[in-house]
């Protein structure tokens, strides 16, 4: 506290304030030396009390040692909030909640140990406008079993196929048994599994004439559709007859369409262990606006309960050139500084280029932005009320110039009268 003391009487600024303090304070900020008017809008809770300035029960700290207090209020790396808090109990000085702001933001500690960022606003995929146009691909374990489940967007039929291995020869080879029934899709979307990534795969699917399209790594939401038809095919294959159960799924309704896969993927309804009239069973194709329609609506009430239960908040933009830290593998922590070099194919992906010249593709959850090189804080003052208007020594508001019939407060503030009704 000496050394507060000390500080203090030698701050040219602070005895400037402190003779205004002392004395009387001018009617209007204008009036007042440059050095003091950063305190004018604060000036009635300033006081004086054994050579220190006090706001309220805070200490002013003199300009000399701001930078060590800085540090100081950020010892324990508590995070903004409880850094605000922590200041306000004890120290404070004009612009002093802006400059915690960006000492916590550019804290490297703090960005490192940062919690992951909260999830976007879930993004839907549009209803392709015929079927198995495009379809999802991935890979499931059951029982110690491996199987490669196919789901198309469209009707939502699915196929569930045994894997003796996981290569990405296998994985071909099953798809090519699959195109032999129903047809080469335009697009199929997978994770970017070792199988989905190969050689091996990508001339598989130039040999077949299809667009290979892969989620971001780390990022199995963005492969939403095949997830969840894992989901439903791990729920099949533990009935007490799988082959059974598949033949139920594919005849049922679907709830995000109201017509089962098979009618949509074949144009007709399929014969199961429920009698059925012979009518009933002859070839005739759903409305597809009618499909079209309610599967939208399913598709905007599973995101407002997602948005709703996650909390979801959409994350900035990045732009080539901006530093980034990244999580890349199996790593806990933001401990990967990268720039981005430009969005990839698929939305909110972006590809980056670590330090040492590695390109990788990251969704934008996975991607911290950094405070551009050479980003100022604002230097301002932080009222305890929001009656008392900050100023930056700019403008001002002149008395000269105030409407007539309306008052002024002693910072300059117009106060205008109370409008009431006429009854």
């Amino acid at each position: 506290m000496d050394g507060i003391r000390a500080e203090t009487a030698a701050d040219e600024h602070l005895q400037v304030l402190i003779r205004y303090i002392k004395n009387e304070w001018p009617e209007h900020i204008q009036h007042t030396q440059s050095s003091a008017r950063e305190y004018f809008p604060v000036r009635n809770e300033l006081s004086v009390h054994d050579v220190l300035v006090l706001r309220g029960s805070r200490i002013v700290i003199p300009g000399s040692m701001r930078t060590e207090m800085l540090e100081r209020i950020h010892d324990g790396h508590q995070g903004l909030n409880k850094c605000r808090m922590r200041a306000n109990t004890s120290v404070w000085w004009p612009g002093l909640a802006s400059q915690i702001t960006h000492k916590v933001e550019n804290c490297m500690y703090c960005r490192e140990h940062r919690r992951a960022q909260n999830r976007e606003p879930l993004l839907s995929t549009p209803l392709p406008d015929r079927p198995w146009k495009r379809i999802g691909i991935d890979l499931c374990e059951h029982g110690k079993e491996n199987f490669l489940v196919i789901s198309d967007y469209y009707s939502r039929y699915l196929e569930i196929l045994h894997m003796p291995t996981t290569t990405s020869a296998q994985v071909s080879l099953k798809l090519k048994a699959t195109f032999a029934r129903y047809g080469i899709p335009e697009e199929v979307v997978s994770d970017n599994g070792p199988q989905f990534s190969s050689e091996v795969f990508k001339d598989f699917a130039h040999e077949m004439d299809f667009k290979h399209v892969t989620s971001s790594p780390q990022n199995p939401q963005g492969n939403g559709h095949a997830e969840r038809a894992v989901q439903t095919a791990k729920r099949i294959l533990q009935q007490k007859d799988p082959l059974l159960a598949l033949m139920i799924y594919r005849s049922s309704p679907h709830s995000s369409t109201g017509v089962s896969p098979a009618e949509l993927l074949l144009g007709r309804k399929i014969r199961t262990t429920l009698p059925t009239l012979d009518k009933v069973l002859q070839p005739k194709w759903p409305n597809r606006q009618h499909i079209r329609a309610k599967d939208a609506v399913e598709k905007w009430k599973q995101a407002f309960h997602y948005n709703k239960r996650h909390g979801v908040r959409p994350l900035t933009p990045l732009q080539p050139g901006n530093p980034v830290l990244a999580r890349l593998d199996n790593q806990k922590t933001w401990s990967t500084p990268a720039e981005v070099v430009g969005e990839s194919t698929t939305e909110r992906s972006y590809v980056i280029a670590t330090e040492q010249g590695a390109l990788y593709r990251r969704d934008r959850r996975h991607l911290q932005a950094l405070p551009e090189v050479g980003s100022s804080v604002e230097q301002s003052v932080e009222p305890n009320t929001p009656d008392v208007q900050a100023s930056s020594g700019g403008s001002f508001p002149d008395p000269k110039k105030t409407p007539s019939g309306l008052s002024q407060t002693r910072s300059g503030r117009v106060v205008k009268p109370v409008q009431r009704l006429d009854l």
